[in-house]
């Protein structure tokens, strides 16, 4: 039976060499054109900010038709709820095809730079951990890095590249 489209056999790219930030040639190659920013930045709202807003309005409801001594269980319930999506999502998603419900929105996937597939439940995993302990800091770090990687990225050895089927580096593009 053929992959199908999406399908973690579908995400192996051909191996696109990089400038580093000199414009002198990076030894190392990645395995397709890299994502940008603002594709890393919509998967992230999808993934991350949307369901905690969707977690406070329901909370926020039920606090308000609900009885007082009912919302501590609620908190705990819900926020049990979130954190269960947010694992399914970010590591068994995104760590066995490569795309989670954001970065199918975006457009994009998270591949291992060795062979540019998805990297698995257990690195997803750690790479998530390492989000946390970064603060926020390394979500901005892909605007000047040249591979594009988070802190996290750099640590599991991943890259987020474009997943629309487009054979157009633009890698090379970058703020000023």
């Amino acid at each position: 039976m053929p992959p199908q489209h999406g399908s973690a056999t579908d995400l192996v790219a051909p191996r696109v060499s990089l400038d580093d930030a000199d414009g002198r040639q990076a030894i190392d190659q990645v395995p397709g054109p890299l994502a940008d920013f603002g594709s890393r930045t919509i998967s992230f709202l999808v993934d991350y900010v949307a369901p905690a807003i969707v977690l406070n309005l329901l909370l926020s409801i039920a606090a308000v038709v609900g009885s007082p001594a009912w919302r501590p269980a609620m908190v705990v319930v819900g926020s049990l709820v979130l954190l269960s999506f947010l694992i399914w999502n970010s590591c068994h998603l995104q760590g066995t095809t490569g795309r989670s419900l954001g970065r199918r929105m975006a457009k994009t996937s998270l591949v291992t730079v060795q062979t540019g597939r998805p990297l698995g439940f257990g690195l997803a995993l750690v790479r998530q951990i390492c989000h946390v302990l970064e603060f926020g800091v390394g979500f901005l770090w892909p605007l000047w890095d040249g591979r594009r990687q988070t802190f996290a990225d750099k640590i599991v050895d991943t890259v987020v590249i474009r997943a629309d089927g487009s054979t157009e580096d633009r890698s090379s593009h970058r703020p000023s």
